[in-house]
C-alpha cells in the first residue's frame, strides 16, 4: 500500500473502532439502566418499603431518575446507529484495495455525512486502539482519568 492508502487505512480502521467502542459503551450503560428499572419494580423494593419507609423512598426517586435517563438517552438507538457506521467503515475497508486514494476520500467524506455522534472521551481510547493495532507504540496518547474509566466501559 502507498502512503495514502496506508493513511485511509488508519482512517477507516480508527472509525470503526471508534464506533465500535461507542456501541459497547452504551450497550453497557443500557444494561445499568434496564436493571435498575427492574429492581425499581420488585418486590425487594416493596418489603424495604414496609420495614424502612425513608430508604425506600430515596431508593424509588433513584429508580425513576434512572428511568428517566434511559428515556432521555435513548441507548438502543444509539447502539444501532453506531453498529450500522461500523459496518460502513467495514465496506470502506472492503474497498481500500480496489479503487484508488481520491475515489476512497470521496467515500470517506460521503460516509462521515451520515455519522452518529460520538462520545469524545472515546477518541483518545479508539485511536491508541488502532496505533496499538498497527504497531506504532510511540503514537499512544496518555489517557486521563476519565477517558480511562470510559474507555474501559467501552
Amino acid at each position: 500500500m502507498d502512503e495514502d492508502k496506508d493513511e485511509l487505512y488508519f482512517i477507516f480502521r480508527y472509525g470503526q473502532r471508534l464506533c465500535q467502542r461507542t456501541a459497547r459503551f452504551y450497550r453497557r450503560i443500557q444494561t445499568t439502566l434496564i436493571f435498575m428499572s427492574l429492581l425499581a419494580g420488585s418486590s425487594a423494593v416493596a418489603t424495604l418499603a414496609a420495614q424502612m419507609p425513608t430508604l425506600s423512598a430515596w431508593l424509588l426517586a433513584t429508580f425513576a431518575v434512572f428511568g428517566c435517563i434511559n428515556l432521555a438517552i435513548r441507548p438502543a438507538e444509539r447502539i444501532a446507529a453506531n453498529e450500522a457506521d461500523v459496518r460502513k467503515y467495514g465496506a470502506l475497508l472492503a474497498k481500500l484495495n480496489l479503487l484508488d486514494p481520491p475515489a476512497l476520500q470521496q467515500l470517506l467524506d460521503e460516509a462521515r455525512q451520515s455519522d452518529t455522534n460520538e462520545v469524545e472521551h472515546l477518541r483518545p481510547a479508539a485511536f491508541n486502539d488502532v496505533v496499538m493495532e498497527i504497531d506504532e507504540p510511540d503514537a499512544v496518547i496518555p489517557l486521563t482519568r476519565i477517558q480511562r474509566l470510559i474507555g474501559a466501559l467501552a
